[in-house]
C-alpha cells in the first residue's frame, strides 16, 4: 500500500464506470466523491440526481446530510476544549453535568467518545422518547429524556454504539462553552475549515441545494421516512451536519493540515480504545479504527448513505456522499483498491493470539465448492438475502459475493485450528467473519459469526448451500 499522488485517466474511468454500475445496482440516486491526498484533490465528481422529483443533477453545490460521519466532528469539538484545558477526557461526566443521574456514576468523556459507557444502543435510547414530527426537541428536553436510562453495563466494560452518548458530548460543548452547539460548531468548526456550505440540521429553514433522502423498499426507490430527517431538534451532535462535497474537502484540508488539532490529538482520536479486559474496540474516538501492516486506517459510515475512509499515514481519503440511505456500505473500500492502496490481508494477520491456520485436506476443499445464499438474522445490518460462490482457486478457497456480479468481493478463506474457517479480508469497520461448518448428510451450511475483537462472536446468520 503506497500513497497515490495522482489518479489516473484509466483509473479514473474505472472508477466511474464502477460507480455508475454500484448506483444503478443498489439503487442510488445520487453520489458526490472525492479523493483527496495532503489535503488536495486527486479526483472529484457528481454523479445522478439530488432530486427524482424534480429531475434536479447532484453538484459541487449539493448538500448532502452526513448523518453519523458528523459524529467525529463532534469529537474534534471536544478534543479543541481538551487542548485549551478546559476538559479533561477522563473527567467523570458529573463534573460537567452535576445533575446526571448517580447510576451513570463513573461514565467518562472518554467512554461517550469510545461508546464504551454502558447507554442504550442507539435504537433502544430515550433521548427522542415519544418521537413526533411536529414541534421541536430542545437541547434540554433530550438532556431530560435521556437521564431516564440507565446503563446496561459498567462502564468501560463493552462496547454498544450509542447516538445518545454523543448527543451527550455535544450538549457538554454546549454547557462549558457557553454557545449553543448549533454556534459552536458555525464558529469554531466550519468557518476555521472553510466549510461555507455546511450547516446544522434545522428543519424550520429553507436551505437551497438541499438534496432529497431516498431510501429502498420492496426493490423500488422511496422517500425515506428515517426520524431524524422529519424531527426538529436544537442539538444533533450524533448526526445532524448538512455539507457539500467541497465543504468536505475543505474539512479534509484543515484535518490533514493541523488547522483545527494538534497531531497529538488527532492520533489520540484515531487510535483504538481499550475495553477494561485489554480487549481493542477498534474504534477511537468517533471513528473505527484499525492498524494493518503498521499503517492506521480510519472510517466511519452514516445511515444517510455516507461514508469517510482515511489512509492517515498515507494522508489519502476516500469520501463518498449519496442520498440513499440503504446500500451496502462498501463503495469507499472499493474505490481504494482501484486505485491501489488497499491492505491484502495475510494469514498471520488474523487473530494471532487465538488461533493459528491450517491446510485443509483436498476432500474438505471439495466438499465446500458450490453457491451458497447468506441468510441474515437480527444481529446483521443489511436484512437482504445475499447470493455467494465458493470456489477453488490453485488449491486454495476463496469465496465470492455478490455472486455473478460484475463487481464482486473476492477473499481467499483460511482454516483455522478451532475448525472453523475465516475470511482473509479487509473490511473499513473491523470486523473478522468466520465460518463454522454445519453437515447434516448432504446438507452443507455455515454458522455465520463476526467477531469485532471484543474477546466474543456475534452470531449474524446462515450461509446455505443451494447448489
Amino acid at each position: 500500500m503506497k500513497a497515490q499522488t495522482s489518479t489516473s485517466d484509466e483509473k479514473s474511468i474505472e472508477i466511474d464506470n464502477y460507480i455508475d454500475y454500484i448506483m444503478q445496482e443498489q439503487k442510488i440516486p445520487g453520489l458526490a466523491l472525492a479523493i483527496t491526498h495532503k489535503g488536495k484533490v486527486l479526483k472529484k465528481k457528481t454523479y445522478g440526481l439530488a432530486s427524482i422529483e424534480y429531475n434536479v443533477a447532484v453538484t459541487d453545490s449539493s448538500s448532502f446530510w452526513l448523518a453519523s460521519v458528523s459524529k467525529h466532528f463532534t469529537a474534534t469539538a471536544i478534543m479543541q476544549l481538551y487542548e485549551k484545558g478546559i476538559l479533561d477526557l477522563d473527567d467523570e461526566i458529573h463534573q460537567h453535568l452535576p445533575d446526571a443521574p448517580n447510576n451513570w456514576r463513573g461514565v467518562t468523556i472518554r467512554h461517550l467518545l469510545t461508546h464504551t459507557s454502558g447507554l442504550p444502543i442507539s435504537r433502544n435510547a430515550s433521548a427522542w422518547s415519544n418521537r413526533s414530527a411536529k414541534g421541536t426537541y430542545t437541547a434540554k428536553q433530550i438532556y431530560e429524556n435521556s437521564k431516564k436510562d440507565t446503563l446496561v453495563f459498567k462502564p468501560g466494560e463493552d462496547f454498544l454504539y450509542s447516538d445518545e452518548g454523543t448527543y451527550l458530548l455535544g450538549y457538554i460543548v454546549h454547557k462549558i462553552s457557553g454557545l449553543s452547539f448549533n454556534d459552536y460548531m458555525q464558529k469554531m468548526i466550519f468557518e476555521p475549515s472553510g466549510m461555507s456550505s455546511a450547516y446544522m440540521m434545522d428543519h424550520f429553514k429553507i436551505h437551497p441545494n438541499q438534496v432529497t433522502g431516498y431510501s429502498v423498499k420492496d426493490d423500488e426507490i422511496i422517500p425515506d421516512r428515517n426520524s431524524y430527517r422529519l424531527i426538529d431538534t436544537e442539538l444533533n451532535a450524533a448526526g445532524g451536519i448538512y455539507a457539500t462535497i467541497d465543504d468536505m474537502i475543505h474539512w479534509e484540508y484543515a484535518m490533514t493540515n493541523n488547522l483545527l488539532l494538534t497531531q497529538k490529538s488527532k492520533d489520540l482520536m484515531w487510535s483504538s480504545h481499550k475495553l477494561n479486559n485489554g480487549y481493542p474496540t477498534h474504534y477511537g474516538f468517533c471513528w473505527n479504527t484499525q492498524m494493518i501492516q503498521g499503517k492506521r486506517i480510519i472510517y466511519h459510515p452514516g445511515v444517510a448513505g455516507t461514508e469517510y475512509l482515511r489512509f492517515v499515514d498515507d494522508s489519502l481519503s476516500i469520501i463518498i456522499l449519496t442520498n440513499q440511505a440503504k446500500y451496502e456500505r462498501a463503495i469507499s473500500q472499493k474505490v481504494a483498491e482501484i486505485i491501489g492502496v488497499s491492505p491484502h490481508i495475510k494469514g498471520e494477520d488474523i487473530r494471532p493470539e487465538h488461533v493459528s491456520i491450517k491446510k485443509p485436506k483436498n476432500k474438505a476443499l471439495e466438499l465446500l465448492i458450490g453457491e451458497f445464499e447468506f441468510v441474515p438474522n437480527e444481529n446483521y445490518y443489511l436484512d437482504d438475502i445475499i447470493k455467494m460462490d465458493i470456489v477453488l482457486k490453485e488449491n486454495e478457497l476463496w469465496i465470492e459475493y455478490p455472486a455473478k456480479k460484475e463487481y464482486r468481493k473476492q477473499y481467499k478463506l483460511a482454516k483455522l485450528d478451532n475448525g472453523r474457517w475465516i475470511q482473509l479480508s479487509w473490511e473499513p469497520t473491523y470486523v473478522e467473519t468466520s465460518f463454522e461448518l454445519l453437515q447434516n448428510n448432504k446438507n452443507i451450511s455455515f454458522k455465520v459469526y463476526e467477531d469485532y475483537g471484543l474477546g466474543y462472536d456475534i452470531h449474524v446468520g446462515e450461509l446455505k448451500k443451494v447448489n
